[in-house]
């Protein structure tokens, strides 16, 4: 444990570096707080001691100077919590975007490890987590202190006697291994366990047409139910031990204070203090063991920070694509796969498995499901690391290995989900390129999708997550325009007919090959008609 704490120093440094400025502008202005609070218990003290003693016009003296340091003392503060609150929003906005970032980079092996319900708990929670931590908490247990070592030298500086007291029955003992220990432990559990809730939720959702359609919503519920009933039990667990610490704590608090007061009175009697001292006592004992109830606090908060950033390193130290430039390849006259074997986790899905494809012939990957024509294309566009072999691009002058950067040299239409919530519109578009309405046109001419010019709203029609909304034929076909719309040297179709009537998916592929040529075009298909369309057929058996 130890050995990792520079890490995390380390770690926590890099992610300040950008706010240097407001983050010293904010501990200025806190800095300047704490003289404020401290010139307020001041000058009030002398306020009551000159109305007892003193003349009306040293009175009025020390309540302008008190009201002066409630106000400035206010201000100073309100400016710090704007300075520090927008260093925390941007300082979240670039971590999540960090992870996020990561994870739409990550490999395939990473991405079939990782819930996606799991990652967004990480990217909201725990990032929010190590901001709160090294946007403010840190700092604040910094301030405390200085606040703490201010209040205990002015009492110090009244009474000795009292202040070594206070110090002494203040609740420190909480600071115990004992209590770092079962709240790392119980802190831990909670995150895992909001993890799977995160799980559970997200596939609920998503799937939740097919839950009420194949009657799986009790057992889905159940599921729901028993994830929450463990978070229950959890934050039960969390919620007595802080309880019972927390009443330690404040008994102490309650009794130093008491102690105080009592301390006071008796002095007062024995004509050994001014009024104006017991009500610097009263305010001074306050601003010791508030802090030191705060320092307690912080505690828990950095618990909570260690368990998230381990959390976050964990999703930081998974493999990512390094993607230096995108590279389009001119002139490219077939794709081949050389003697490619392929495995996931420990069953072989390719082995030794050659195709050529070339320019100017429809190839069409046939075979049972299961077999790898999927794998295949993930191969082809470098989503997979294969076990074995070469995927390389020949052109008339040079051979190049298939890698991430060549991936904007392919139109891909997925199967499954293919579309984004949304306008169709929005949809269409793949790129930051800019296309006029006639090459919008002709793409969802070509790809059968002429439907969209009927709908109440066109092209700007809004759409569900998933598609919702559209046929999964329409779908489908919005898909292909928006692959089609790339203009790209490959075109990669994953079961684009599985959603068509037979009419339409033998117009849409004339179409396709018609707008292939001088491309090269990949069809993964259980369609025969589609299959005879296409001059090449590789089988996978």
């Amino acid at each position: 444990m130890k050995k990792a704490t520079p890490h995390y120093l380390y770690w926590s440094i890099a992610m300040l570096k950008p706010y240097r400025i407001e983050l010293i502008i904010f501990l200025l202005l806190e800095l300047g707080g704490i003289f404020f609070s401290l010139s307020f218990v001041y000058w009030s003290k002398k306020a009551v001691d000159y109305a007892i003693h003193g003349g009306p016009n040293t009175v009025e003296h020390a309540l302008i100077f008190t009201g002066v340091s409630i106000i400035l003392g206010i201000i100073a503060q309100l400016i710090s919590n704007w300075t520090n609150e927008k260093m925390r929003a941007s300082m979240l906005i670039e971590l999540q975007n960090g992870i996020m970032h990561r994870q739409l980079l990550a490999t395939w092996q990473v991405i079939k490890r990782w819930h996606t319900g799991d990652i967004q708990v990480r990217i909201h929670s725990d990032c929010n987590e190590i901001v709160q931590m090294i946007g403010y908490s840190v700092w604040n247990f910094m301030l405390t202190s200085i606040k703490l070592l201010a209040s205990f030298a002015f009492l110090w500086f009244l009474d000795p006697k009292l202040a070594i007291l206070i110090l002494a029955i203040s609740p420190l003992v909480a600071l115990s291994k004992l209590y770092f220990r079962r709240y790392r432990k119980l802190t831990q559990e909670l995150k895992q366990a909001d993890s799977e809730f995160g799980h559970v939720v997200q596939e609920n959702l998503r799937f939740r047409m097919s839950i009420k359609a194949l009657g799986l919503h009790p057992l889905r519920w159940q599921k729901l139910e028993t994830v929450q009933d463990t978070i229950y039990h959890l934050k039960l667990k969390l919620l007595n031990f802080s309880t019972f610490s927390l009443t330690i704590m404040k008994t102490t608090v309650n009794a130093g204070f008491l102690f105080t007061f009592f301390w006071g009175v008796l002095q007062l009697q024995a004509h050994l203090i001014s009024f104006g001292t017991l009500t610097a006592y009263l305010q001074l004992v306050s601003r010791i063991q508030g802090p030191v109830l705060q320092l307690i606090g912080f505690a828990p908060a950095f618990i909570r920070f260690r368990t998230a950033v381990e959390r976050l390193q964990e999703l930081e130290k998974e493999e990512v694509e390094k993607i230096d430039r995108f590279m389009v390849i001119p002139h490219p006259q077939s794709l081949v796969l050389e003697n490619i074997s392929f495995n996931y986790d420990d069953i072989k899905i390719l082995n030794s498995f050659n195709a050529i494809f070339r320019k100017d012939e429809p190839t069409a990957i046939i075979g049972p499901s299961g077999r790898g024509k999927t794998t295949v294309i993930r191969i082809i566009l470098s989503l997979l690391k294969i076990n074995s072999g070469v995927a390389y691009i020949l052109t008339k002058d040079e051979k190049i290995k298939l890698s991430p950067e060549h991936r904007i040299n392919f139109g891909y239409v997925p199967q499954g989900d293919k579309l984004f919530s949304g306008t169709i519109r929005e949809n269409l578009y793949s790129s930051d390129k800019h296309f006029t309405e006639q090459d919008i046109s002709y793409a969802l001419d070509t790809a059968c999708a002429g439907f969209v010019y009927e709908l109440p709203l066109g092209l700007e029609t809004i759409i569900g997550e998933s598609g919702y909304g559209l046929s999964e034929g329409q779908a489908q076909r919005i898909a292909i325009a928006r692959a089609l719309l790339r203009d790209c040297s490959f075109y990669l179709f994953d079961e684009v007919t599985s959603a068509l009537d037979l009419q339409t998916a033998g117009i849409l592929m004339d179409r396709l090959i018609q707008f292939g040529k001088d491309k090269i075009l990949i069809f993964v298909t259980h369609d025969l008609n589609l299959t005879e369309r296409c001059t090449q057929r590789i089988f996978i058996s």
